[in-house]
């Protein structure tokens, strides 16, 4: 009875230990289904984080793409308004000068439908005077034509004269005392000056040119052999002789410059044209510097590099026409003109 005792009471200590075991086993399972949950929970977030974020991107990019869209038809919308804006004040300042001239012009016409016969040939003759004055001005300022500003001032003054009107004595005062003072400017002959240094241009052929002398043909000439020195000075004496024979110094008689060749003739000649040339255009462009430095470079050329009676006819009439001032001061004859302006239509 003792043993049934104890072995009652082992009995439900065994079956507690049992039910012990078995729920041993089955934390780790769950544990690891839970582990598992969670990854795949994980891995599914953070899909869907980088889904939002190339969502996102590719909104941007799209933003990005309709801003520079706008943009460029913005800037569109700018460049025609303002080439609108252009144009419309163009047209204005077109339609306002149109304006202004039509104005004038309505003005004209009933300034003449109320004018006489003599009105409107003084008119007239009054237009005239003033293109004669201002051609007169141009002739002296442009040209320095002392002839030609004068030429127009006795026309206009002839105009007036035929008006016959008291108004414009003071005028034909003035066109008087302009006419005097273009009358005691020195005259200069451009025209004379510019066909005497063409003659010297035409003529420049028949220049003679300072040649080279040529050398010597030695095979022409009987050349007599000397004997064979013997002596060592005699030696180098034959040397230096043959040396020295082999040397040709040309010099020119005033030994400013070496000669040139029969070749280079060409050269020399088109140098001397270019010369007188430049005076010639020069003197026409009433240029006194220019004018008087180009032909002093042609009379040393002359001097340098030609002989002959042709030489000294051409460098004669050089020295001539540099001698001469081809430059005068010019009065101002501009009162006539101005006087016309202001008071012309009173």
């Amino acid at each position: 009875m003792a043993n049934n005792a104890e072995q009652k009471k082992k009995a439900p200590v065994t079956v507690e230990n049992a039910a012990v075991q078995e729920s041993k086993p089955s934390k780790p399972i769950l544990l690891w289904v839970a582990i598992l949950i969670l990854l795949v929970l994980g891995a599914g977030l953070y899909w869907l984080i980088e889904q939002q974020k190339v969502a996102i991107a590719t909104m941007a990019e799209e933003v990005k793409a309709s801003q520079q869209t706008i943009e460029g038809h913005l800037s569109q919308l700018d460049s025609t308004v303002s080439s609108g804006s252009t144009n419309t004040a163009k047209l204005l300042e077109n339609l306002n000068s149109t304006d202004v001239g039509l104005a004038e012009k309505i003005a004209e016409i009933a300034e003449i439908q109320d004018m006489t016969n003599d009105d409107v040939k003084r008119v007239w003759a009054m237009a005239e005077v003033e293109f004669l004055l201002q051609t007169a001005s141009q002739r002296v300022l442009l040209a320095a034509d002392n002839e030609g500003a004068k030429t127009a001032l006795v026309l206009a003054d002839e105009k007036l004269k035929d008006l016959a009107d008291p108004r414009l004595y003071r005028l034909r005062a003035l066109l008087a005392d302009e006419q005097l003072a273009l009358s005691s400017v020195a005259k200069v002959d451009i025209d004379g000056l510019a066909l005497r240094l063409k003659s010297v241009l035409d003529n420049m052929d028949k220049l003679q040119v300072l040649m080279a002398p040529d050398v010597a043909d030695r095979g022409s000439e009987d050349v007599v052999a000397a004997d064979a020195p013997t002596d060592w000075k005699g030696v180098l004496s034959a040397a230096w002789d043959e040396v020295s024979s082999l040397v040709v110094i040309r010099h020119q008689q005033d030994g400013s410059a070496a000669i040139l060749v029969p070749q280079e003739r060409y050269f020399l000649y088109q140098n001397l044209r270019l010369k007188l040339e430049t005076a010639r255009l020069a003197l026409l462009e009433r240029r006194e510097g220019s004018y008087h430095d180009s032909l002093t470079s042609a009379e040393k050329w002359l001097k340098q590099y030609f002989i002959g009676e042709e030489r000294d006819a051409a460098l004669a009439t050089l020295t001539a026409l540099n001698s001469e001032t081809i430059t005068v001061t010019m009065p101002d004859i501009s009162a006539s003109l101005v006087w016309l302006k202001e008071k012309g239509n009173q």
